[in-house]
C-alpha cells in the first residue's frame, strides 16, 4: 500500500469517527497542527481535537484535487472537505492542504491549512 493510499484509510475512518480505526496510522508522539492553533501531540489528543471541531460541523466527504508523495515519506494532500454545519444543516466547504509526514509507514507529523472561513459565515 502506498503512503498516499494509507492516507486515504485513514480519512476515511476519520470522516466515520471511527477513533479506534484511526490510532493505530499515527506514531505515538504524533504531531498534530491545524492552521494557528496550538500543536497537540498523540493520535488521541487529535481525534479530541477534530471531534471537537466535529460539534460543529459533521463530515460529509473530501473531493481531492492532488495528491503528491514526495521522497523522504512526505504526503501533500490538496482537497475540498466538505461538512453539514450542525447549527442550520448548511453544506459547507473548506479548502485545504495536508501535509503529512511519515516514520516507516506510520504518520508521525500531520499539518493542516484550512480555510474555515465557511464554517463561521452566516
Amino acid at each position: 500500500m502506498s503512503l498516499i493510499e494509507k492516507v486515504e484509510q485513514m480519512v476515511g475512518y476519520l470522516t466515520v469517527e471511527d477513533w479506534e480505526s484511526f490510532y493505530p496510522f499515527f506514531t505515538e508522539d504524533l504531531s498534530y497542527k491545524v492552521g494557528a492553533h496550538e500543536t497537540v501531540t498523540g493520535a488521541k489528543a487529535a481525534a479530541e481535537f477534530l471531534a471537537g471541531f466535529y460539534q460543529i460541523v459533521k463530515p460529509a466527504n473530501h473531493v481531492v484535487h492532488g495528491a503528491w508523495e514526495l521522497d523522504g515519506g512526505v504526503v501533500i494532500i490538496e482537497m475540498d472537505a466538505n461538512y453539514i454545519r450542525i447549527a442550520d444543516g448548511k453544506p459547507i466547504t473548506v479548502p485545504c492542504c495536508d501535509v503529512y509526514r511519515f516514520e516507516g509507514d506510520l504518520i508521525k507529523d500531520w499539518r493542516v491549512y484550512p480555510d474555515v472561513a465557511n464554517v463561521y459565515a452566516e
